[in-house]
């Protein structure tokens, strides 16, 4: 497994939509979990298609359409 994701995300400054820090630590502790999760995912996902014959590039577009695609899906803003 890659370095990067043994370790806790604690470096990552995450901001808000009007461009400012976000401070609370609580806030950044959630974040930071979720995208350890999403990198810890995204790599297995990868590596199974590769395994599976896929081409990376090919895994890579799909998974950055996936993420330009994304719309909140809880309610309002």
């Amino acid at each position: 497994m890659i370095d990067y994701m043994k370790k806790k995300p604690d470096h990552l400054i995450w901001y808000s939509k009007d461009k400012k820090v976000i401070s609370c630590d609580e806030t950044n502790k959630v974040l930071n979990e979720n995208y350890l999760e999403m990198v810890n995912i995204i790599q297995s996902c990868y590596d199974d298609a590769i395994l599976m014959g896929c081409g990376d590039q090919d895994f890579k577009d799909k998974i950055m359409s996936l993420t330009d695609n994304l719309e909140f899906s809880l309610g309002k803003k």
